[in-house]
């Protein structure tokens, strides 16, 4: 069977650096999007993939603890499926400008599936200050092993 086109979804939080969202020891969820499922054929139910991709400009402030880390998390219907961590220069002493690209994949099971629709979310948070510029997230959701 061929492959079999599902949905493709965008979600731009921010255009521009500025102004930025600031993370200070906290989280911000930057990208929403749901994924149609609706039109799967019952054969392809099973072979669902999807694919997701995140584009963020992050500024990271000077060390003041231990820890330099922004953590970016994705979750598939509020169930964490992706996690990573920048880890950043405990060492810095100036602010440091990172583009920061994700692609993260998933093999959802076949009930979420079947639900018609499925939300995939991403965050960022951090134990430091650090500010999110340019922002965006986007998924591809294809059926089929052919």
């Amino acid at each position: 069977m061929s492959i079999q086109f599902l949905d493709m979804r965008i979600s731009q939080d921010g255009t521009t650096d500025t102004p930025g969202v600031n993370l200070v020891r906290s989280s911000y969820i930057f990208g929403d999007i749901g994924l149609q499922t609706l039109n799967v054929t019952p054969a392809n139910a099973s072979l669902v993939r999807v694919t997701l991709n995140a584009y963020v400009r992050l500024s990271v402030d000077p060390s003041v603890i231990f820890q330099n880390d922004v953590t970016f998390s994705i979750y598939r219907n509020s169930v964490l499926i992706f996690s990573t961590t920048y880890p950043g220069n405990i060492n810095n002493t100036v602010t440091q400008y990172e583009m920061v690209g994700i692609t993260a994949v998933d093999f959802p099971p076949v009930g979420d599936v079947l639900m018609g629709q499925i939300q995939y979310t991403i965050s960022a948070s951090a134990i430091r200050t650090a500010t999110l510029g340019a922002r965006s997230f986007s998924g591809v959701a294809v059926a089929g092993n052919g």
